[in-house]
C-alpha cells in the first residue's frame, strides 16, 4: 500500500509539471514577464521589505523549536538548521532538510537523537495543521468570491479526506507514538507558545507574494495573499522537483485565479515569487554553511534517510 501511496503521489506531482510545461509552452505571456520583472526593478523597496518579512517567518519557526525544547538550546542551532534545510529542500526534489535540522540539533547542542529528530516532526506537523487551519479558513470566503469554486473545494476536501484515511489506517503505530510525543510537549509551557508562532511564521511568509503583487499593481487582498501562499505550500506534498518547481507555479496561478486573476498573471507572479524564494534560500543556505560549516559528503548522506539524526 505504501508502494501506491508513493506511486499516487508521483502520478499527480508529475501532472501538475507536465501541466505547466504545457502551459508554458502554449500560453506563457513572455511581454508580461518582462513587463512585471521590470515593475519589480522600480520597487526594491517594496521586494526587500516583502524577503526580509519573509525571512522573519522563519526567525520565528527558530524561537517556536526553541521554546519547544524548553530553551534547552542555542537560537542560532536552531536557525542554522532552517537555513540549511531550506537550501537542501530548493536543491533536490525531495524534502531532505529536516534530517539536517535534527542532526544540527544533536550535533551542536547534544541532544539525544531522538528528542532532536522528535522537536524537528512536531514543529513540521505544526506546520502542517497551520497550513490545514489557513486553507480551511479561506475556503468558504473564495467560494463566495468565485461560485465556479465549489467543484475546486470538493475536489480538495475528497483528497484531504482520502489522505487521512490512509494516513489514519496505515500509519495507526506512528501517529501512536507521534500523539504521545505531542502530550508530553504540550505539558511542557512553551508548546502553545511554540504553535502560536509557527502560525504566524505562515501569516508573515505571504508578505513575499503580497509585495510582488503590489509591486506588480496585482490586485489581491492581503487576506486573499496569504490564503494562496498557504494552498500553495500544502500543495508541496507533490514536489517532485528540486524546490518544488512546476508545482509551485502551477498551484499558486490557480489559487489566484480564484480571485479572478488569470492564470497567465499568475505563472508569472508565481514565477517571479518563486525565483525571489529560490535565491533567498541558497543565500541562507551559504551563510549557514560559512558560520556553521558541515561537509558536502555528511550532507549528502543525511540527506537520503528517512528517520531522524
Amino acid at each position: 500500500m505504501k508502494s501506491i501511496y508513493k506511486s499516487l503521489k508521483f502520478i499527480i506531482g508529475l501532472v501538475i509539471v507536465c501541466y505547466f510545461i504545457w502551459f508554458i509552452a502554449t500560453g506563457w505571456d513572455h511581454e508580461q514577464f518582462k513587463r512585471f520583472l521590470y515593475q519589480l526593478s522600480l520597487h526594491p523597496v517594496m521586494v526587500i521589505s516583502g524577503m526580509v518579512i519573509y525571512g522573519s517567518s522563519f526567525y520565528l519557526k527558530g524561537i517556536a523549536t526553541k521554546k519547544l525544547l524548553g530553551d534547552q538550546i542555542k537560537l542560532s542551532s536552531a536557525m542554522y538548521g532552517l537555513w540549511y534545510s531550506l537550501a537542501l529542500n530548493h536543491l533536490l526534489p525531495i524534502k531532505g532538510g529536516d534530517v539536517l535540522r535534527s542532526y544540527i540539533l544533536y550535533e551542536r547542542e547534544g541532544l539525544s537523537k531522538s528528542a532532536s529528530a522528535q522537536s524537528v516532526i512536531i514543529v513540521r506537523l505544526m506546520d502542517i495543521l497551520s497550513l490545514c487551519l489557513l486553507v480551511s479558513m479561506g475556503i468558504s470566503f473564495v467560494a463566495l468570491e468565485n461560485p465556479l469554486s465549489t467543484d475546486f473545494i470538493l475536489v480538495v476536501g475528497g483528497i484531504i479526506l482520502l489522505v487521512i484515511g490512509w494516513i489514519s489506517y496505515y500509519k495507526r503505530q506512528f501517529l501512536y507514538q507521534q500523539w504521545n510525543v505531542t502530550l508530553s510537549l504540550i505539558k511542557g509551557r512553551g508548546f502553545s507558545y511554540a504553535f502560536f508562532l509557527v502560525f504566524i511564521s505562515w501569516i508573515l511568509e505571504a508578505a513575499l507574494l503580497l509585495s510582488v503583487c503590489i509591486a506588480t499593481n496585482t490586485g489581491i487582498s492581503t487576506f486573499q495573499g496569504i490564503w494562496v501562499n498557504s494552498l500553495t505550500i500544502l500543495g508541496q506534498v507533490f514536489q517532485i522537483t528540486p524546490g518544488g518547481l512546476a508545482n509551485y507555479e502551477t498551484i499558486m496561478a490557480f489559487g489566484l485565479n480564484q480571485f479572478s486573476i488569470p492564470m497567465e498573471t499568475g505563472i508569472t507572479i508565481a514565477v517571479l515569487t518563486h525565483g525571489i524564494k529560490f535565491i533567498f534560500s541558497y543565500s541562507v543556505g551559504l551563510y549557514a554553511l560559512v558560520k556553521y560549516p558541515i561537509s558536502l559528503t555528511l550532507i549528502k548522506k543525511l540527506s537520503k534517510r528517512k528517520g531522524g539524526a
